[in-house]
């Protein structure tokens, strides 16, 4: 008889949790996990003789587990960002504390799940944890991106950016080369319901204030904040493209959202991007606001060529179909 698997599940109670990263994650598993997987805050109460998964592994915030709860441990890393550029990530005295702790806890893990093979690097790298000990399970979509009903006709003239503003997004240099065009830009996410530039003080968000002082009483930027599942679905299929351009990611979700819907992409030259994407995209120098404007430029105005992306970004996307998904859980979760 196999073990039971728990899911450490923060959003019981955080409802926050729900509208970030982990929010979405989580409804990735929920929709896809076995009927009988068991989500739960309460660690206290996971019986020792299970499966214990936890879905989002940090490294400045207080670890989740301090010794052994369960026989068999696995953590979700999806990308190690901020080690990676600690320039742009800079941590106080308590972070640089937990951060000692969590790397010291990451061996209470008996294995790791990571979001693709270029993170699954970065965490052999940066973490020295051996390479037989991370699988990698490509995200799947939340189940309404596979089940929607709405079909892309012609689209609308503006293009569309979906995430958050940490520094990888590359916001700032987007937003000059926007300014070098006549491009009307979305921007959807909770971190967009505030423009002001004011609010965003922390170092970790100079580039989003930097970002929000370019775009400022620009009518080509357009902030619709947090939307729902049906309002994104809906962002996309009338996007004439879909915006991209990080430094760096653990994987790329907007591109595969996007790609589901038949909306072709814009995607920075990295190689996650390349894993992600194959040749089904266009890439630019990322660094560059006039390389950017150009390509934007060309792109919108070139119907064949978005057709051609958009077909391609389709045919993709059901590379990470949830079957897929659920049988890379499965083969890791029971290796034997």
């Amino acid at each position: 008889m196999r073990a039971p698997v728990y899911i450490y599940d923060p959003t019981i109670t955080d409802k926050q949790s729900k509208v970030r990263g982990i929010g979405r994650y989580l409804q990735i598993l929920r929709e896809n996990a076995p009927s009988d997987w068991i989500f739960t805050d309460h660690l206290k109460g996971i019986p020792s003789h299970s499966v214990l998964i936890q879905p989002f592994y940090t490294f400045y915030q207080p670890p989740l587990i301090t010794k052994r709860i369960t026989d068999h441990q696995i953590a979700v890393i999806h990308d190690v960002v901020p080690l990676k550029y600690p320039e742009h990530y800079p941590i106080g005295i308590k972070a640089f504390f937990y951060s000692l702790i969590e790397r010291y806890h990451l061996h209470l893990y008996d294995h790791f799940i990571t979001d693709s093979e270029t993170s699954k690097e970065d965490i052999t790298h940066y973490l020295k944890i051996k390479k037989e000990k991370i699988s990698v399970i490509y995200p799947t979509l939340a189940n309404c991106f596979w089940e929607h009903s709405t079909h892309r006709s012609l689209p609308s003239d503006y293009c569309l950016y979906v995430g958050d503003g940490t520094w990888n997004k590359n916001l700032s240099t987007l937003a000059r080369a926007i300014k070098k065009t006549n491009i009307t830009c979305i921007f959807a996410g909770k971190i967009f319901s505030d423009p002001n530039p004011e609010h965003y003080t922390h170092p970790w968000q100079l580039d989003l204030q930097l970002f929000f002082k370019e775009a400022m009483n620009d009518k080509r930027f357009i902030f619709a904040g947090y939307v729902t599942d049906k309002e994104l679905l809906n962002l996309y299929v009338q996007a004439k493209l879909n915006i991209l351009l990080s430094h760096d990611e653990g994987f790329g979700f907007s591109y595969v959202e996007a790609g589901s819907l038949g909306c072709p992409s814009l995607l920075g030259d990295r190689p996650i991007f390349h894993e992600i994407a194959g040749t089904n995209a266009a890439f630019v120098d990322e660094t560059s606001p006039e390389k950017i404007a150009a390509a934007l430029t060309s792109l919108v105005g070139d119907t064949d060529r978005l057709n051609q992306l958009s077909v391609g970004a389709l045919e993709q996307s059901i590379k990470y179909n949830n079957e897929s998904f659920k049988k890379r859980l499965h083969e890791v979760v029971y290796p034997y």
